[in-house]
Formats: C-alpha cells, sequence, structure tokens
C-alpha cells in the first residue's frame, strides 16, 4: 500500500469536506440573507401598505369633511331660506292684523260717532218739544255732524232745523239786545252774532242785530270786529235805516 496515496486520498477528503462545509455555511447564509431580504420587503410592503391605507383614510376624513362641510352649508342655506319665508310670512300677518285692528277701530269710531250724533239729535228734538228753541238750534248746527246721520235721521234733522232756526234767531236778537241795553257787550256779540247765523238774513229784526253788534265791538274797543260787522251789513242790508248810523260808525274807527 503506498501510504502516501492514502495520505492524499485522506487529505483530498478533508478538502471535500471542507468545500460542502463552506458550502454549506454560504448557502446557509445566503438563505438567511434572503430571509431577511423577503421579511425586509414583506414589512416594507405592509408599512407602504399601512401607510397607503393611512393616507387613504385621511384623503376619505378629508372627503368626508368637505361632504358634510358642504352638506352643512346647503342644510343652512335651506334653514336661512325657511326663516325667512316664516319671517315674511309673519310680518304679513302682523300687517294684516294691524290693517283689521285699524279697520275695527275706524268702524267703531263711526259706530261712536253715528251713535253720539243720534243722541245729539234726539236731545235736540226733547229741546225742541220743550220749546228750547235755541238749544235745540245749537245742538243741531254746532253739535251734531250730519255725516254721521242716517237717511231717516238726516230728514228729521232738517226737518227740526227748519223750524226751530228762524224761532231761535229771534229769542237770541232779543236776549242779545238785552245784553246790549245792560252793558253787557261780550254776551250780546255772542247773541246777536247767531240770531244772525240762524236768520234767513231777510228777517226784519238782522240789520238791528249788526247795528248791536258793531257797536258792542266798538264799545269794548274791538276795532276788528266792528270793520267785519260793517262790512257784512252792507253787504246783507243795504237797505236798512241803519245805513247813515253804520256809515258814521266806520268813520270813528277809520280815523
Amino acid at each position: 500500500m503506498n501510504f502516501k496515496l492514502f495520505t492524499n486520498n485522506k487529505e483530498n477528503k478533508n478538502e471535500k469536506k471542507q468545500i460542502w462545509m463552506y458550502a454549506l455555511i454560504l448557502f446557509t447564509g445566503a438563505f438567511i440573507v434572503l430571509l431577511l431580504t423577503a421579511y425586509s420587503q414583506v414589512k416594507f410592503q405592509n408599512n407602504i401598505s399601512e401607510y397607503q391605507n393611512k393616507l387613504s383614510s385621511q384623503e376619505k376624513a378629508k372627503i368626508n369633511a368637505v361632504t358634510d362641510f358642504n352638506s352643512a352649508v346647503k342644510e343652512n342655506k335651506r334653514l336661512k331660506s325657511e326663516i325667512d319665508a316664516l319671517r315674511n310670512k309673519l310680518l304679513q300677518s302682523e300687517q294684516q292684523l294691524a290693517a283689521e285692528e285699524e279697520k275695527s277701530s275706524d268702524i267703531q269710531t263711526q259706530y261712536k260717532n253715528a251713535t253720539g250724533a243720534a243722541d245729539l239729535l234726539m236731545k235736540a228734538q226733547d229741546d225742541y218739544i220743550k220749546e228750547d228753541y235755541i238749544s235745540c238750534a245749537v245742538n243741531l248746527k254746532f253739535n251734531i255732524n250730519t255725516a254721521y246721520l242716517s237717511n231717516s235721521a238726516l230728514q228729521l234733522y232738517n226737518e227740526l232745523a227748519k223750524e226751530s232756526y228762524s224761532k231761535a234767531s229771534l229769542l237770541l236778537y232779543r236776549e242779545g239786545y238785552g245784553n246790549y241795553r245792560k252793558k253787557n257787550y261780550s254776551e250780546a256779540i255772542l247773541n246777536l252774532s247767531r240770531a244772525i247765523e240762524f236768520s234767513e238774513k231777510n228777517e226784519y229784526y238782522v240789520d238791528d242785530a249788526y247795528y248791536y253788534m258793531a257797536n258792542s265791538y266798538y264799545k269794548i274797543s274791538n276795532i276788528d270786529g266792528v270793520k267785519k260787522t260793517i262790512g257784512e251789513f252792507f253787504i246783507n242790508c243795504p237797505k236798512s235805516s241803519f245805513t247813515k248810523d253804520m256809515k258814521a260808525l266806520n268813520k270813528k274807527v277809520m280815523e
């Protein structure tokens, strides 16, 4: 047996064994590297996916937030429109209510005026029945608004006025003349002016009433009243027997 050959074979076996060992180590190392690389890639992919998912969730959240905001804006506009509509309806209702209240107030006022005018007419009629012609005439002429009388009430008014005015006029003239004689000139002016106002202007005492009224104004130094009375006298009583006296009085106040 060749010892050297044996030794060489043994060395060859040892070398092969070492080569296999190195190969195994290298393979194992490469496998481990591959495993680590694969793990890293998987982890990386997972991280990427997780990040993408996070981004996707954030984008969805943003989209949802934008959608919710737009919906809120639309809802707000809708509610504002409804509120404006309700406010307009409320305003219209308030205006209608105010108009109805005003109308009701007008009706109440008209009713009150009509009732008041009717009551005064009844009072005037009562005065006439009692032969208080002055109160009847004054009530008819100065206190009753004929616009508030019904047709039948207006007919009664006209009948009372026709019957009472001339009678009241004569009585007022007599009272006014009595006031003048008693030197109660203010009362004389009031009664004589009403006597003229209630008269038919062609009554025989009208020029007398103007004469005593003008002199009453003169006695209390009311020059404007004198001039006004004399002016009306010349218009309404051009043929009076007091013409000369009134001209003389007019001359006095003009000096």
